[in-house]
């Protein structure tokens, strides 16, 4: 029998269906990085502390919606430079593109994020079923 590391390597690909607006959905190629227990700890203590910032927000009545679409864009934008490592869109993965997708493309990132947290949830799934 062959040997296998437990270790991951440090990205993985994953097909994602991209919405587009008055068209089917298109599969890209997402490369994420791995990220490790407390890494992902990380990133959910920053998706908690997002979720009581955005409460807060919109429980204020001085809140607006572009104060609640700035703060939803500015965490999509920390999230999406932590997990993507590459892409197949037509533009390059870079800051100013990632801006970008974040200000034209709101359903974009999320299909990107969610994909990432996916990921993550099937192959704990398949190890509850050993």
């Amino acid at each position: 029998m062959a040997k296998i590391s437990f270790l991951q390597a440090p990205t993985f690909k994953v097909d994602v269906e991209m919405p587009r607006l008055g068209s089917t959905p298109v599969k890209v190629s997402v490369t994420y990085h791995h990220l490790n227990r407390d890494q992902l700890a990380e990133l959910a203590d920053s998706d908690i502390a997002y979720t009581r910032e955005m409460k807060d927000l919109t429980q204020s009545e001085e809140a607006s919606v572009a104060d609640v679409t700035g703060k939803a864009k500015e965490h999509q934008l920390v999230q999406l430079k932590r997990v993507v490592a590459g892409w197949g869109f037509a533009e390059e993965l870079n800051d100013e593109n990632l801006q970008a997708l974040v200000d034209h493309s709101a359903e974009t990132a999320v299909a990107i994020l969610s994909a990432f947290r996916t990921s993550y949830e099937k192959a704990r799934e398949g190890n509850l079923k050993a």
